[in-house]
């Protein structure tokens, strides 16, 4: 009985949460001055951080996730590791992010319990379908375009609404989202979106937070 409402509570919070962080530490000259960004970005509101790092030695990545796991835990947010449920379940993240060719949702869960939060990259909305199917507890959908980057790759305002009147489960959607053209995004209904480079080369971190927020109801 415990697991089942510790598992229905972990989504409620999923639910309310609006701002997801994908790290990038490819320009910060130090450790502490990346993590010092993402604390300024907990600080300003962000309430999902991905640790997403293509290039570091695992070691290193466990060292930043325990880090990481401390700040969520000072500021509420919830913690994600991309791709690995290894690293996820050693450094108590509270879950994982995968990607269409990474380990499946049913594997993750096994290595990380099943109150862990699954999440997976989609491109379309028959990918979405097939996440909801696979018992993910979110997705991240697209890339967006906006008016500044129309591209028949990227999914549009249709698509867009159709995915809020017919999918459930909390969509985080991607793209070149910036503080220029997430008011006329926000007209669409959306209210969940993913920033990297926008917030974590901020100046000030938690001061774009804070402005990205504005325009989340």
């Amino acid at each position: 009985m415990w697991d089942k409402l510790k598992e229905q509570f972990n989504l409620l919070k999923l639910e309310k949460k609006k701002l997801y962080l994908i790290t990038n530490s490819e320009k910060f000259l130090s450790k502490d001055d990346f993590l010092d960004a993402i604390a300024s970005a907990l600080q300003g509101g962000v309430d999902i951080v991905q640790l997403r790092e293509k290039t570091i030695p695992d070691s290193v990545i466990v060292d930043i996730g325990h880090k990481i796991r401390t700040l969520c835990d000072e500021y509420g947010a919830t913690f994600i590791v991309n791709d690995r449920p290894d690293i996820a379940h050693i450094v108590e993240a509270d879950g994982v992010h995968l990607g269409q060719d990474d380990i499946n949702v049913n594997d993750a869960r096994e290595i990380l319990g099943p109150n862990s939060i699954i999440g997976k990259t989609c491109n379309n909305t028959d990918e979405i379908i097939n996440a909801i199917n696979e018992g993910v507890d979110y997705v991240t959908f697209g890339p967006i375009f906006t008016t500044l980057t129309k591209n028949n790759d990227y999914i549009d305002y249709a698509t867009i609404q159709w995915v809020n009147q017919n999918i459930d489960i909390p969509v985080f959607l991607t793209g070149d989202i910036s503080l220029t053209n997430l008011e006329e995004l926000a007209q669409t209904g959306v209210n969940k979106i993913v920033v990297t480079n926008s917030i974590m080369y901020a100046r000030v971190p938690e001061y774009t937070a804070r402005e990205f927020l504005k325009y989340l109801p």
